[in-house]
This record gives C-alpha cells, structure tokens and sequence, in this order.
C-alpha cells in the first residue's frame, strides 16, 4: 500500500509503468506545496493482516491475537478499551459520523448505530463500486457540513476488493485508485483549518493482491496526516539531535521515509482529541505531531508531557498485568528488560523537576521513549501466550488416541472391534465428567497448572477424552483375552518390534520424514518438493513391486500405470503459487501472472477440454470391469459430464465478465467518481451475473441432490445379460453325422451374465465419489479443476496398481502352493511302497493325494495380505500434493476467499464459509473419501462356504490408518510449533499457519472418513449388495 501513497520515477525506460503507481498525485502535490501542512509515513502494521485486527490494533492499540484471524468473517463486539468509545463518552455518538466497511459495526454496535453511520456488506470481493460509491454518496454532504460531525470515518474497500480479485497490477486498480485520487482532492478541499485529516491503510498486500500473513508487501501500508495548519517543524528534531528516536524506511521511490507502527496512531489521537489512552495500548505517540509549536521550548515540553502521559500509561497496564500473571513470562521481562526504564526515566523527572531546562526535558524524552521502544519490542518477542498445561494436554491425548489406533492396527486387527465398545466409551465419558469437578482441585495444586487458563470446561474435555481412552483399552483387551490364548497374544505383542516388508518400511519411512519435515521452517516452506519427492520414491518403488508380477500382460500393465501415476506427479507440480519465502527458487504458475489472481486463458482452454475427457476415461475405467451399468450409465455420461460442463461454463462467463467490466472501466472515464458507470454496468451486467450464478447453482444441485438421490435409490452398477451359447459336445456330433450335416440346428443352451459382478463393490462406490469430486471441482478456480481432474486419474491409478500388486501376490503364492504338491506327488510316486500305495486302490491314491495337498497347505505360508499401510500414506500425501498444486499454501493470504460468492452473489454466513473450507481442503477431503476404493476395487463379493464376505476388518483397519497418519503429523507439528519453537522468528509467519492446516485437514478427513465414506457410502453399498446377491457381509 506504501507503493500507492509516493511516487515513483526511477523506473527503467524500457519497462511499462504498473498500475498501481504513481496514481495519487494528491499526495506528492501537497509534499511539494504544502510539506509543512503534510506527514507522510511507512505505516507497519503487526499479523495477522486481515481487516478484522487491524481494526482492533487501530483502535485500542493492543498486538492482535493470531487466531482471531478466523473470525474475519463476522466480527463480534469489541469488549476492550478503544479510543472510539472515549470519543462516545466524551462528546456523545451523535457527534460520529460512519461510512464504509461493516466490520466497524460490528465492532462498534454501541457506538455505530443505524443513526450515525452508513454501513455496507464488505465481504464480496468481486464488488468494487457498490460500497465505495455508498461512501461517496454519503461523503459529500457530510463535508459540506462539518457541523454534523467532530469525527468522521470514511472506510473505502474498492482498492482492497480489486487486489483480492484481479491483483494489483491490472487495469482496474489503476481506474480505483484514480477513483480514490478524486475523493481525496475533495477532502483536502473542503476540510476547515482546524481539522486533522489521516489518510491510511489498514493493511498492504502481496502481488496477488491478498493479505493474512507478515509479508513486507502486506504488513506494510501508507500513513498521511494533513493539516492546513502547520505540522511539521523539522528544525525542532534537528536543533535537538532526536533523529536517533524515529525510525525510517529503507529507500523507496528515490527518498527515505519515516517508519510508524500501527498502534502508534492509538495514544497519538488519543491524546490529539483530548482522550485518555486506551488503557491495554501499546504503542508510542508519533513525536512530530506534538511538535507543531514555533517555540522550541514549548514545543519540547508538549512532546514529553504526550510521551510521559504515554509511558505512564504503559506502566500503569504492565502493573495490572504482573498482578494478575506473577509469574508469566511478562512479568519477568518487566523484571528484568524493561521495567527498570521507566522507573529510571520517572526517578530522572523528579530529580530535575525544579529544573525544565531544555536538555533535561530532552534527555527525560529520551528515556521515556527508550522505556516504550524496548516494552513494546519485548512483548511482541513473548507476547503469544503458549499455554503450556492445555498444549501438553493436546498433545497427550493426541498421543494417546495414536497409540489406540496403533494397537488396533496391529495387536487386536485379529479380534475386531469389541462388541461392547459403546457402553464402554459411554461409560468413560459418564466417568470423566463426574470426576471433573474432584480433578480440578488437585490440578490446581500443581504449579504449572495455576498459570494456566484451565477453565471448568477444559477439564471436562480433558477428563472425558482420558477415561473414554481407558474405556477403549479395557474393552480391547477383555476381547482378546477371550479370544486369544497367550501363545497367540504373546505372538502379536511380538509381531508390533518385526521388520516390515518393503511396502510396510517405505510407509513407516514417509511417516517417520513427513513428521520431521516440522523441525525447520525451511522444509515447511519447501514442503510442496517433499511431497513429490515422496510420491516420486513410491513409483521408484512401484516399479519394483511392478516388475514382480509374474503374468507378463499384467506386469506391463502394472508398469505402464507406475509410469503413468509419476508422470501425473511431475504435471500436478507444475502447478504452483509461491510463498514469500521461497523467492526465486520458485516460479508461479497458477494465475495468469505472479501479480494477478485471475485464472490464465490457456487454463480455461483446457478447462473445456478436461471437461470432455473426464467422463470418458471414467466411462473406459469402469467399462474395463464392465461396470457400465444402472447408474454409472445415468451419471457419467450425463449427471457428471452436465455438471462439469456448467462449471466450465461458470469458470469461462466469470472470466469474461471480469474483462469486459475491465473495458467498460478503461474507457469512459471522465468523471469525478465511477458512480455513473457504476449504474451502468449494474443495468447491463444484472442479466449476466443471474445466468452464470443459475449455471453454477445448477451444477451444486446435481453434485449435492440430483446425483446423490439417483445414487442412494440404486447404488448398483450391475446388470444382467442372457446369451445364447451353441453346446459343444461328442453327442450332438454324432447325431448329426447320421441326420446329415445340414438337417437339425446347431443346439444352444442360455446363459446368464451378472455385468459389473467382478467390480460391485468398487465401481459403485467410485461413481459415488465422483460426486464429491464435482462438488469440489466447482469450488475450484480453473486449474484447480484441472488439477484435481488429473488427480482423480492418479487415485485411479494408485487403487488400479494396489489391485495388480494384491493378485500378482496371490499367484505368487498359489504357484507355491502347486509346486510343494508337485513335489510331494513326485516323491511319492518315486517311492510308493514307503507310501503304502504299491498295491492299493484308486480311493486309497486320491485320499493320498487329498492328504498330500492338504500338507501342502499346511507348510505353505498363510495367505499374503497386502500392507495396506503404503497405499493409505499415498493417499494422505496425494492429498498434500493436490493441496499444493490447487494454488494453495500455507499461508492465510493465499486462502481464496473469492470461492465464497461461487454460485452467491451477497455474502450469506451459511454457504460462505463452507465453500471457502472445501475450496481450502477439497483436495485432502477427495482423498480421504476415495480411501475405502484401496480395498474394495475390483472386489468380487464371492463369500465363503457360509456365504460371508469379511469387509468391515480391513476397511475398519484402513480408515484408522489414514487417521493414525494425520494425527501422528499434528502431535509431530504440535510438539515443534508449540514446544521447541514456540519463540521462533517465524513461529506465526510459518509454524503457526502449518499447524492450522494440519488441525482442520485432520478434521476434515476424519469427518469424511467416519460420515461419507463409511456411515454414507459403505453403509449403502453393503446392504444393496447383501440384498441383490443374498451374501453376508461381516
């Protein structure tokens, strides 16, 4: 924003000017004409950068709390001490006057009621005009009329929104600043001269127009205070050398700036407008305000009589808070850093107070400022407050919950899930909640305890999660002591400290490196690389498991499909958006430019084509098992491609619009506001806007409604087929050598054909997944559809390859089994009198053979089970890498918040936030609900002698893995966020955001894991096949 306020002539003669410059002349006029009269600072701001804290910060002047960043959505009352409910109690809210964003509203209820101020929805990103022309129309006669008002606040988003949307360097942001150039040229006119006029923003953003996080580009902002009375008195801070108090910015536009905190603007017009300090502020007064009078005494003596009433202020909070935390981490800064200053600076006031010669008064000034500089340094070092008791009990209950699902996995696979598990989590969670009120007192015994914030309700959590942990424990080892003697429970207590095979040690391996990759914000930063180092080692691997498949057309197949998921690898990572930290290791691909937030033409070219070859590769992989049937027929070759299409259509409509709005705001110009072109655009775009968001809308309800009720009424992809065979045997040849070659019709016999019987399982649930697929994808931007169309192929690959590997194991072992009876038949027949078989009947030689084959079985290895564990952390890291490539990172500003107004054209609380958390974490959501497929692709539900099928033991085993997955990546990022690193530089910039994802990607997953994928899907697909085909399934 900084880049907008000064400007800037250095550029080079060959390279085009950027929008976003030198479009405020006001500013540099009144630098030229009126320096005296014209302030003009670097305004820092602290993250978050989102509007609801800058807000906060700009009115009580407190550090913003990182997580509060969530409730930028909907802010709720400010309850804290704030210049703005000073002013109210000083001079009445009829004397505020409001127009703008309604975050002040919200924050303000109180004092911004319906009769001081114009508010507007300020959350649709792709309005520019509707809340900036509001403003105007409201601004004018409020100047006009100064008597109405002794404060005004006049909010403008329309710069903001056109970062947001179209980024900073495009057309529009030009015609908005220029639009902005106007208003302030009518201020600065129309002002009286004993008004103050700032002029700032809030916060900055980063070349794509976003902001959240604590990048230079987004912390950073422009500051201009005006008077027509006079300002400035340098000579003041020259004649008393206190250059050495202010801070100044690195060169910017050829000349060097001053250099403001944000919370310095707080108690600097507190003071101006005669109010108290807010009592939590802590940010300094900006000196050259209270430099303003001629005489340099005077002008010394208001300076330190505003600092001094500053740092009293400080101290006065800083006492307040010791006695409330004596033993925080604050406090014993105040001991030991910066307490002492202000007793230093306040004892040196006293001792000269009977003498205000200058140099006193100075010198006074400079400890004072010193006492400030270094309390507010301090606290933003320590400030975060880790709860250190509430962290430990996370992080142990995470641990614990990962040490259930081990034991699951591995001891008690054998014995299922308890049949009294219910009553016995039922019973754990009664328990801890009867003993929470007993726990609380001896908790508060210990130490660490009493200096955290453990409320009653925490404790309940806690007690709750504990005993229901005990429950589930208790419960598993009654099952196996009933089923299990102590050889067998022994033998799997052993099993847990066995070598893996290959597949199991590669999972364990990604598992084990996945966790460290939290030790260093440098691998967090570069994380999207590790990621697809991953995937790349599994196909190296893959290879290997390929290249043992013992059937040759198989073995090519499984190789090509190997080749062919890497290749997906390396195309999904060339779909990037970089970090700030990443700098030129990485180039940014996802947008049309590193300055824009707009989608790129040839994007939108393929768009339209994935749209076409989607459901036909769909139609061919399902078709390969002859699973095109019922409603696989229905919806992929009309439900699924029709929604696809309207999202394209949307997508193609949406970036049409946004540039013919930008020709419509190119040209035509001429006027002080875009007020009239604005009524123009809404009469010729009203239309327009109504067709794509019906499009859209219609797409949602075949994904969410039209799809998944045609699915639920028959979920079956199968069909019967009865053909006609011609009978092949001696018989009918000999009859007809006697009747004549040509005198009886060859005899046929019908036979009936179950279609899509080899696949049931697996095909039916793959089209319900494609719903979600949808409902995804339309979150999207372009090539974020894109990618996660090549990533549903890529999960079709991996469950393909799984399936390969599972059968070439099988026959593996099968030949193993044939070549031990063909070696015992062959020993045999060598010495059949040591058999007994010399002179016996043909029934005595088959029960031996029977016999024989039987102790073959016998010697053999059990049956190989695939480790499902490798797949399963495949999926979990496909998940990372689709996150990655759908122009995500982890980092607030690059959370896409135009996906909220998708099909809504007013900001509606409802939809709003569920479409911007599927557009965040669709991708881990489509491949946490694609689990299931790893087991049951191309499962036939043949049962057993008793018509069973066992499922629900490895689904159960699987879903747990992925779960046990995640959470062993959040105890991992929670122990290095929370514990080693919780005073790191970049704990907030990069730590904290890292942990955020992994938080609400855990969540995520396991709420499709536990409701979609099992309780939904599963559920359905078991009872219609259990039905169809008359089978159990246990």
């Amino acid at each position: 924003m900084s880049l907008f306020v000064v400007p800037h002539y250095d550029l080079p003669d060959d390279e085009k000017e950027p929008y976003y410059l030198n479009k405020l002349p006001i500013i540099h006029d009144l630098l030229e004409k009126q320096p005296d009269n014209t302030l003009v600072y670097q305004f820092v701001a602290d993250p978050p950068t989102t509007t609801l804290q800058r807000l906060k910060a700009l009115t009580t002047g407190t550090l913003p709390t990182f997580i509060d960043a969530g409730s930028n959505f909907a802010s709720s009352a400010l309850k804290e001490d704030n210049w703005l409910s000073q002013f109210e109690n000083s001079r009445g809210k009829d004397r505020i006057l409001f127009m703008g964003d309604d975050t002040w509203t919200g924050l303000f209820p109180s004092v911004l009621t319906a009769n001081n101020s114009h508010a507007f929805p300020s959350l649709d990103t792709h309005d520019l005009d509707t809340l900036d022309n509001g403003v105007i129309k409201a601004l004018g006669p409020a100047l006009k009329d100064p008597s109405q008002w002794d404060l005004l606040i006049a909010h403008f988003l329309g710069v903001d929104h056109c970062g947001h949307t179209f980024g900073p360097n495009d057309p529009h942001m030009a015609d908005k600043l220029e639009q902005m150039n106007d208003q302030l040229e009518q201020v600065i006119a129309s002002v009286s001269d004993d008004t103050l006029v700032v002029i700032m923003g809030d916060h900055g953003m980063n070349q794509q127009g976003d902001h959240g996080g604590d990048s230079d580009d987004e912390i950073q902002a422009g500051l201009v205070i005006y008077s027509k009375r006079k300002l400035n008195h340098a000579k003041h801070l020259r004649q008393f050398s206190l250059g050495d108090m202010l801070q100044y910015t690195k060169p910017v536009g050829g000349k060097i700036y001053r250099t403001v905190t944000q919370i310095d603007l707080v108690p600097t017009l507190s003071l101006a407008l005669g109010l108290p300090i807010p009592f939590n502020n802590l940010g300094s007064v900006i000196p050259e305000l209270f430099l303003s009078d001629p005489n340099p005494n005077h002008a010394i003596r208001n300076l330190l009589r505003a600092v001094r009433l500053n740092a009293a202020q400080v101290a006065t909070y800083f006492e307040s808070y010791m006695d409330l935390h004596p033993t925080s981490d604050i406090a014993l800064a105040i001991h030991t850093e910066f307490g002492q200053l202000f007793e230093y600076a306040d004892n040196y006031m006293q001792s000269y107070g009977h003498d205000q010669g200058t140099e006193n008064m100075v010198q006074a000034l400079r400890l004072y400022s010193d006492y400030l500089r270094t309390s507010l340094t301090s606290c933003k070092r320590i400030w975060a407050h880790f709860d250190i008791p509430l962290m430990a009990a996370g992080g142990g209950i995470l641990l614990a919950s990962c040490l259930c699902l081990l034991l699951h996995i591995t001891v008690f696979r054998s014995t299922g899930i308890p049949h009294n598990l219910e009553k016995f989590l039922a019973g754990g969670t009664l328990v801890g909640i009867v003993l929470t009120r007993h726990l609380k007192p001896f908790l508060l015994k210990i130490e660490t305890v009493q200096e955290s914030s453990v409320g009653l309700v925490d404790l309940m959590i806690f007690s709750m999660a504990t005993f229901s942990i005990l429950g589930f424990l208790i419960s598993s080892v009654m099952q196996a002591r009933l089923l299990f003697t102590k050889t067998q429970a022994w033998t799997s207590v052993k099993g847990l400290f066995r070598w893996p095979p290959l597949s199991g040690f590669l999972a364990c391996l990604f598992i084990f490196v996945n966790c460290l990759i939290f030790a260093s914000n440098s691998y967090i930063v570069h994380e999207s690389t590790f990621v697809i180092g991953f995937l790349q080692t599994f196909g190296v691997i893959g290879l290997l498991f390929s290249l043992r498949v013992p059937d040759k057309a198989q073995r090519i197949k499984a190789v090509a499909l190997t080749l062919v998921f890497m290749v997906m690898t390396r195309l999904l990572s060339l779909s990037t958006v970089c970090r700030e930290e990443q700098g030129k290791l990485c180039l940014p691909t996802f947008y049309a430019s590193a300055q824009q937030t707009v989608p790129s033409q040839w994007s939108l070219v393929t768009l339209v084509g994935s749209g076409a070859i989607t459901p036909y590769l769909i139609r061919r992989l399902l078709g390969a098992t002859k699973s095109m049937n019922g409603i696989a027929l229905i919806w992929i070759d009309y439900g699924l491609r029709a929604g696809i299409i309207l999202g394209t259509l949307y997508s193609v409509l949406d970036y049409e619009g946004s540039k013919s709005d930008r020709s419509k705001m190119t040209t035509g110009n001429t006027g002080n506001t875009f007020e009239p072109l604005a009524v123009g655009m809404a009469q010729a775009g009203g239309a327009y806007v109504g067709i794509k968001t019906f499009l859209v809308r219609f797409a949602f309800g075949l994904a969410l409604i039209v799809g998944p009720a045609a699915w639920w009424t028959n979920p079956l992809c199968m069909d019967i087929k009865s053909v006609d065979v011609p009978v092949d045997s001696v018989a009918d040849g000999l009859i007809g050598k006697k009747q004549g070659s040509g005198a009886a019709a060859p005899k046929t016999e019908r036979k009936i054909y179950i279609l899509g019987y080899a696949n049931a399982f697996g095909a039916s649930y793959f089209v319900a997944l494609t719903m979600v697929f949808l409902f995804v994808i339309l979150t999207q931007k372009p090539l974020g559809a894109i990618v996660l169309s090549v990533g549903l192929a890529q999960i079709a690959c991996l469950v393909e390859l799984v399936d390969l590997w599972r059968d070439a194991d099988v026959a593996v072992w099968q030949e193993g089994v044939v070549a031990r009876i063909q070696a015992e038949n062959a020993a045999m027949a060598e010495n059949p009198a040591e058999d007994g078989l010399a002179n016996g009947s043909a029934a005595d030689a088959e029960a031996a053979a029977k016999a024989t084959a039987a102790k073959a079985l016998s010697q053999q290895p059990a049956h190989p089970r695939l480790n499902l564990l490798l797949p399963t952390v495949v999926l979990s890291l496909m998940g990372n890498l689709f996150f990655f490539a759908t122009g995500h990172q982890a980092t607030l500003s690059s959370i896409q918040w135009p996906s909220a107004f998708i099909g809504i054209q007013k900001t509606n609380f409802f939809f709003s936030p569920i479409l911007v958390v599927v557009n965040t974490l669709g991708p881990f959501l489509i491949c946490a609900a694609a689990l299931p497929l790893v087991v049951l692709w191309k499962l036939p539900p043949r049962g057993d002698k008793a018509g069973r099928i066992t499922l629900f033991p490895e689904l159960t085993r699987l879903c747990l893995m992925m779960m046990m997955h995640q959470s062993l990546v959040l105890v991992a990022n929670m122990f290095f966020t929370g514990g080693m690193f919780r005073r790191h530089l970049m704990v907030w910039k990069v730590f904290a955001p890292r942990f955020m994802l992994q938080a609400t990607a855990l969540l995520g997953m396991d709420l499709i894991l536990v409701t979609v994928a099992v309780l939904l899907i599963m559920a359905r697909v078991m009872k219609e096949v259990t039905k169809v085909l008359s089978v159990k399934i246990v």
